[in-house]
């Protein structure tokens, strides 16, 4: 099959190569989806779980590593224990991201990772929710514990993460303050519902947002640090930034009478199943900011930090 992989943990994304490798096996306890689209992660090539760090089992993880952990396709082959799933199934998911990605003809999925695509959702729309979404979700609800009449600031308002939080928070009845950088990010925020949008180019964020009840921060750096003067007591501080290395400190927490947490996304079917139903719905607006070839993924990993972009850039594979 064709895919995209990393071929040298070190050199990143500079390694990534499109070519043909192996098809995944089949197996009882999961399923081969034949891949339609994959969103992309900009920063992954440079995540722990891309070959520099071993397995969480202690051996080394065996290169190379195919990118693309969330994606879109149709079920090809069930095994045994995949009940729930018949082959022709439309379906979307995540990946856990010690094993390879869906920047793929054909990747293995396991039933926990997936859940059914609407009919009315297309596969690169459903392409762009099981990490940008299920990150807003687990960070706002999960982590955050956002209700209905508090105030949530958003850090990285335009963002693949970003774009999902504000839709979510305003859908659970919260008043949301993004931050962005740039006119155009700006005006994205503002048509998602964002209630006040702060330019970090040209105003410093504390001197508008006030006290708040939840930060969720997507960028991390200065803004991360920050934030901890505005969180209101009672208040929750979450981030996905950075490393566990890097994540805030529980006694800082603590002495300011929050808390705080950093985390990484992990697969829910249930939730994926809920974030489909509200693209369906009209309750969330899908940000694509761009879609490429598969053939493509290497141009377009080089090129990312250059090339402003809002919402998830998505490879299909032109079935």
């Amino acid at each position: 099959m064709k895919a995209a992989w990393i071929a040298n943990a070190a050199k990143g994304d500079l390694s990534i190569v499109v070519g043909d490798t192996a098809d995944p096996e089949a197996d009882d306890d999961g399923m081969l989806v034949a891949v339609d689209a994959v969103g992309l992660t900009f920063g992954e090539p440079h995540w722990v779980t891309n070959g520099t760090m071993p397995l969480p089992d202690g051996r080394a993880r065996p290169l190379p590593v195919i990118v693309g952990h969330e994606f879109a396709g149709h079920v090809i082959d069930v095994g045994a224990n995949g009940d729930d799933f018949s082959i022709g199934d439309r379906v979307f998911g995540l990946i856990d991201f010690w094993r390879n990605g869906a920047a793929a003809e054909l990747a293995h999925v396991l039933p926990g990772e997936v859940a059914r695509i609407p009919d009315a959702v297309s596969a690169v729309d459903a392409a762009t929710l099981p990490i940008g979404a299920l990150t807003a979700w687990q960070g706002l609800f999960d982590h955050g514990h956002l209700a209905a009449g508090e105030t949530v600031l958003v850090h990285g308002g335009a963002g693949a993460v970003g774009t999902f939080a504000i839709q979510l928070a305003k859908d659970t009845g919260a008043r949301v303050i993004a931050t962005v950088r740039g006119a155009h990010a700006a005006e994205l925020c503002r048509a998602l519902g964002a209630d006040v949008v702060i330019d970090t180019t040209a105003k410093r964020f504390e001197d508008i947002a006030g006290a708040v009840d939840l930060v969720f921060d997507t960028v991390g750096r200065d803004l991360l640090e920050r934030s901890w003067s505005v969180v209101r007591k009672g208040g929750r501080l979450v981030t996905i930034s950075g490393e566990a290395d890097d994540a805030p400190s529980p006694e800082r927490a603590a002495a300011l009478g929050i808390a705080a947490a950093w985390f990484i996304v992990r697969p829910d079917a249930a939730q994926l199943a809920e974030l489909a139903g509200r693209v369906r719905d009209g309750r969330i607006a899908v940000q694509v900011d761009a879609v490429f070839a598969l053939d493509d993924a290497a141009r377009v990993f080089r090129d990312a930090e250059g090339r402003p972009h809002f919402g998830k850039t998505v490879l299909t594979t032109d079935r």
